[in-house]
């Protein structure tokens, strides 16, 4: 396990090695509530913190830690060329796809929705490798913010500058080749998803970054341009346009990936349009019920559930930055609380009433909820979830299960009831 392999001799210098209040400035956060996460870093430094924001802080040490030895990646690293024949231009395969068995070359490949090819999940093309990538920076903006530690936003400048700056490494700023099906599409709206995390994990990391001696102004200019360039893409090609008007969870991730990178460019116009625009998912993709029809024909049903309540929160906070609420809009009994409430009254795999494929192979993630129901209590100022977080528990899970150390942390440390 790698959280043994990390000593308590590094936890603890991550912990003091650097002066707490080095500037009284806050920093120009997206998605974070920049006040919240000042005072649960104090916290941390001042011994005052729970528990659980304590082992949280601990996690994400050990997470920062692996990722200082990630090296440097790039989209020029995969062995597949995209039909572009450019190497720095994005490229995926759709993972619910497959060879089709009826023809000899499988050609067109076929849909099993759920059902992932493992020929998509490879170092052959660059699903894995963003999500790598995302995960990693954001796992050392983050550490660097808390400790103070240079050498996390050293490695973090490093892998933001070979990915997306470097002239022979750089993405080209757009994902026109993303979730590609042989045979079927190479240009499918429906890959705008994979970069999302340029969004829900980027930006905020970004923002704590440039406090760093290691980011420079010229890397800050460098990587407002591409994301510029990236933005208007989204925004201005058939793809991205068509995917704004996808009806499930894919058209909520695309408006929260416009909003939080319009966001961190200042382009607020752009971002309140987008943001605004979940008033209306809020009314089409739920019932009166709080269920969400698109996602539970799905073969994961709570899987897309969370999903799509988790970009609805993205955005919702984002709207409390430029009063637009989403979190009290209501259609005749549709809301952002009836979806939350809906999902928050099964903690059990045996009690969820619909059809679901993770649920018959022992996969009911009910912990994957802990941003949402800490996001929405803080939002509304009250405790309704607090019986529902303290039943699914603190596990203080190791990183061997990186998406329960990421809840808890949100749960506890980013988004902490103070």
């Amino acid at each position: 396990m790698l959280n043994k392999a990390i000593s308590s001799v590094v936890i603890a210098s991550a912990m003091f090695a650097a002066p707490l209040y080095a500037s009284d400035a806050l920093p120009n956060t997206v998605f974070f509530d920049a006040e919240l996460i000042a005072e649960s870093k104090a916290r941390i430094h001042n011994d005052t913190a729970t528990v659980e924001a304590q082992a949280s802080y601990e996690r994400l040490i050990e997470e920062a830690e692996s990722a200082m030895s990630v090296g440097l990646l790039s989209v020029t690293d995969k062995t597949l060329l995209p039909p572009s024949g450019d190497k720095n231009d994005y490229f995926s395969i759709s993972p619910y796809w497959w060879p089709n068995p009826d023809t000899k070359d499988g050609l067109p490949w076929i849909r099993h929705d759920g059902n992932t090819n493992p020929d998509s999940k490879t170092d052959a093309t660059d699903s894995v490798r963003i999500g790598l990538f995302t995960r990693s920076v954001r796992a050392l903006g983050v550490a660097y913010y808390f400790s103070g530690e240079e050498k996390y936003a050293e490695q973090a400048t490093k892998m933001l500058r070979h990915w997306f700056i470097n002239s022979d490494t750089r993405m080209n700023p757009n994902v026109r080749y993303a979730q590609a099906v042989p045979g079927v599409d190479d240009q499918r709206r429906s890959g705008m998803i994979d970069s999302r995390s340029f969004s829900d994990r980027l930006v905020d990391a970004l923002s704590l970054l440039e406090t760093s001696e290691h980011w420079t102004a010229e890397d800050d200019v460098a990587m407002r341009a591409w994301l510029g360039d990236f933005l208007d893409w989204l925004i201005t090609s058939e793809q991205g346009t068509a995917e704004m008007y996808s009806p499930n969870n894919h058209g909520t991730w695309m408006q929260a990936q416009i909003a939080g990178i319009a966001y961190y460019l200042g382009r607020e116009d752009i971002a309140k349009v987008a943001v605004a625009n979940t008033k209306w998912r809020i009314r089409e993709q739920l019932d009166s019920k709080g269920t969400q029809p698109e996602e539970l024909a799905r073969t994961r049903g709570y899987h897309y559930s969370y999903f799509n309540l988790d970009a609805m929160a993205y955005l919702a906070q984002l709207g409390d930055k430029m009063d637009v609420d989403i979190w009290n809009h209501d259609y005749r009994g549709r809301n952002m609380k009836s979806g939350i409430d809906y999902v928050a009254q099964f903690q059990k795999a045996e009690e969820w009433p619909h059809k679901d494929n993770d649920v018959k192979k022992g996969r009911f993630q009910t912990y994957r909820m802990l941003t949402v129901y800490r996001k929405a209590d803080l939002a509304w100022g009250t405790n309704y979830y607090d019986d529902v977080i303290k039943q699914i528990g603190f596990g203080n899970a190791d990183l061997s299960n990186l998406s329960q150390v990421w809840a808890e942390r949100d749960a506890y440390l980013l988004y902490p009831k103070l």
